[in-house]
């Protein structure tokens, strides 16, 4: 349980310093927030979902369809997005997904006169980072590391540690940086007050 992680790796300082009453402090200020990501999490996992250890997902998430589908790695961070769940959707570790973003499995077939519904999975790897207001819709892979920029509708693969922004997204030229390490997770107020800045 991660009240049982922060206790055990929390920063410590020397009793009763400044640093020491900053931090205690902070994990005050910010415990409302610790449990009602725990809370979201606790609802998600008992409705079938399956959550990695320290992933948050924010309490005003909008998330439809059957949780069972619902598939977070260790250390994802997700802001207030949109799932809608009408297949499979698959998030790895230490993924950043931010506020606005809407993951979008489901559609309707324009050739069908009955315009039938279709729905396909979504995938995103380890370390992607799906910037705010982004749109992927169904049957994209977004790749280990690849970052989709801010307000981009994604239709097709991204491949890994690529960069594609617009609408359509597009690949950029350049690529991001293969060996990432960060914990994304730690940059949340209400894990940071425990854990400190990596």
């Amino acid at each position: 349980m991660s009240f049982i992680y922060l206790w055990k790796n929390r920063e410590k300082e020397h009793i009763f310093s400044w640093f020491w009453l900053k931090q205690w402090a902070k994990r005050i200020l910010s415990f409302p927030e610790l449990i009602a990501v725990s809370k979201t999490k606790f609802y998600l996992k008992i409705r079938g979902s399956q959550i990695g250890g320290l992933s948050i997902i924010a309490h005003k998430s909008k998330i439809e369809g059957s949780l069972h589908q619902l598939t977070i790695g260790d250390c994802t961070f997700i802001g207030q997005a949109h799932l809608a769940m009408h297949a499979d959707i698959s998030i790895g570790s230490f993924v950043v997904i931010n506020d606005g973003v809407k993951l979008l499995t489901g559609s309707h077939n324009v050739d069908d006169p009955y315009w039938s519904s279709v729905a396909q999975p979504i995938i995103i790897d380890d370390y992607a980072w799906i910037a705010t207001n982004a749109i992927i819709l169904s049957g994209v892979h977004i790749g280990k590391g690849a970052v989709v920029g801010a307000g981009a509708v994604v239709t097709k693969n991204i491949p890994e540690y690529n960069i594609a922004v617009g609408n359509p997204a597009k690949l950029l030229d350049k690529q991001r940086v293969q060996q990432l390490k960060y914990n994304p997770v730690q940059l949340v107020a209400c894990y940071e007050a425990w854990l400190g800045k990596y």
